[in-house]
């Protein structure tokens, strides 16, 4: 019997040390072939004129009982497609009507978006429009809005973006869901079984059933989390928006931030971009209708005009060089770290963010604390997602970490909360200035600060300004505004009305933890 019970020890031990190999080993190998247009950051010198700084802001009016919503972002999208000349290029996580799980009557922005474009090609017949989007958006199945299909019907081209090219983030359910998907949806009595659609749809509660592979599919929890739009002007500019919005019905409440910039770093993210349009229109199922002759003419047609088009530096008179990154997926987080990491006493660190859960970002803002830089953090509470309410994590237990460098005396950190009721605080941006030494940076764009969004795992776009004072002080009259909760208006809240205790902490830290470490989380 003995003899029986060491076997069946050793056999379980030998099985999962095999797991955890093969598991380390997969992902190894697709960290070491990562798709092209991922990873880059890239340079380019510019005008403080050739950029602003876009903000949606949403409070909420004690007297009224109301919100106050005040939204750049999308009113810009809307305008550059108005004023589009040769070619529009949209990529964007979020497009869709969905509404989860609440009923709330949000605004429409969804169609807004797809009308526009297909009002613009009516009226252009010539233009060409490109869309590149998640297949969140059709729930990884042929469940996407009607509304989509309405735009291949005006003449634009539609391609979801295909996540097999990426990086499994979810390392325990890589291998089954890889098995899933790539194997047992091939057996015909299996794949009909995998189809069939059985489960409560998790995305949008108001459709029908989605099937086990559909489900397989969204457990991998990975996604083109770009969010951005590009387009050739009528006046012969390139212009380029890069934001934390999305054009989904349930996200049109949230705060967002973004960048309108012009110039020869559009043309830069431009070429990125369409590497992704290329590996992801391989394969057919990945174009609405399977227009892939479509896809290869726009192709070749954007990049010969990238070609053609040649960007002479204007010369402008200026005190200070101003510069713009283009940053994407793990650059976002090697840049970032060398921000905080040459942060001094006296520098300000404005913080706005939805998501904070990356280690190596949390050492670096502790390490800027620690050398006297004065950082001051506005989190979303991380109660609130489309209708559903959640439990804080990852913001509420990393905040209680970086507050207790107060009681090693460090006064120099301060957190406060979004005051959210519904929506989101959505933003994505640091701002760091001295006005000693004349240092202005400021980030923004798709990616939180979390293992999946900045370290070579989704697909994330940000742009960072350094030498735009005018920028900088932009997001700074907003932030102290939300701060302070000036004009009568509620932004945000004190850090002890949200912050956690005792054993609730205790538990959140602990699953934060490891969901941080091994990808089994949504952040």
């Amino acid at each position: 019997m003995s003899n029986i019970k060491k076997i069946t020890k050793w056999i379980s031990l030998i099985t999962i040390l095999s797991l955890i190999i093969l598991t380390a080993v997969f992902h190894f190998t697709q960290i070491l072939s990562l798709p092209s247009g991922v990873h880059i950051c890239k340079t380019s010198p510019i005008s403080e004129n050739e950029i602003r700084l876009l903000l949606d802001t949403t409070a909420f009016n004690p007297k009224t009982n109301k919100r106050v919503i005040h939204q750049e972002n999308f009113k810009e999208i809307l305008f550059l497609i108005k004023r589009a000349k040769d070619f529009i290029y949209l990529d964007f996580f979020l497009w869709n009507n969905f509404q989860g799980s609440t009923s709330e009557d949000y605004r429409k922005v969804s169609l807004e978006l797809a009308t526009a474009l297909i009002n613009k090609k009516k009226t252009h017949p010539k233009i060409k429009i490109l869309v590149l989007t998640d297949p969140i958006n059709r729930i990884y199945g042929k469940m996407e809005p009607q509304f989509f299909h309405h735009l291949v019907d005006a003449g634009i081209v539609v391609v979801f973006t295909d996540l097999s090219y990426l990086v499994d983030s979810h390392l325990i359910y890589s291998i089954p869901g890889q098995i899933i998907n790539e194997y047992l949806s091939k057996v015909p009595l299996l794949k009909r079984l995998l189809e069939k659609p059985i489960f409560p749809n998790l995305i949008n509660q108001d459709s029908s059933k989605i099937s086990l592979k559909q489900l397989s599919q969204i457990l991998f929890f990975k996604a083109n989390h770009r969010k951005l739009i590009i387009a050739n002007t009528l006046d012969n500019q390139w212009k380029m928006i890069v934001t934390s919005f999305n054009p989904s019905d349930s996200s049109s409440a949230h705060s967002n931030c973004g960048l309108l910039v012009s110039g020869k770093i559009v043309k830069i993210a431009l070429s990125a971009e369409l590497a992704g349009i290329e590996w992801s229109a391989k394969n057919p199922k990945n174009i609405l209708n399977n227009k892939q002759g479509e896809v290869n003419k726009l192709l070749f047609y954007l990049r010969n005009y990238i070609e053609r088009e040649s960007f002479k530096q204007k010369t402008f008179q200026q005190k200070r060089k101003t510069t713009v990154t283009w940053l994407t997926e793990g650059a976002i987080k090697d840049r970032l770290l060398e921000m905080l990491d040459k942060t001094k006493k006296k520098d300000e660190v404005r913080i706005a963010m939805f998501y904070l859960s990356d280690r190596r970002v949390i050492q670096g803002i502790k390490k800027a604390v620690l050398r006297g830089a004065n950082v001051r953090i506005i989190l979303d509470a991380n109660r609130d997602a489309f209708g559903h309410t959640k439990n804080g994590i990852p913001n509420r237990p990393v905040a209680a970490e970086l507050i207790r460098l107060k009681k090693i005396g460090k006064t120099n950190i301060s957190i406060r909360w979004a005051d959210t009721r519904g929506e989101q605080f959505h933003h994505k941006a640091i701002c760091i200035v001295n006005l000693i030494t004349q240092k202005y940076q400021f980030m923004c764009g798709s990616a939180n600060w979390t293992r999946r969004n900045i370290a070579d795992l989704n697909l994330e776009a940000n742009l960072l300004v350094e030498g735009a004072p005018e920028v900088s002080k932009r997001f700074i009259e907003y932030f102290d505004r939300a701060w302070n909760n000036k004009d009568g208006l509620n932004y945000t809240v004190d850090y002890n009305t949200v912050a956690e205790k005792g054993w609730n902490l205790w538990w959140k830290t602990f699953i934060y933890y490891l969901q941080e470490k091994t990808g089994t989380n949504t952040f």
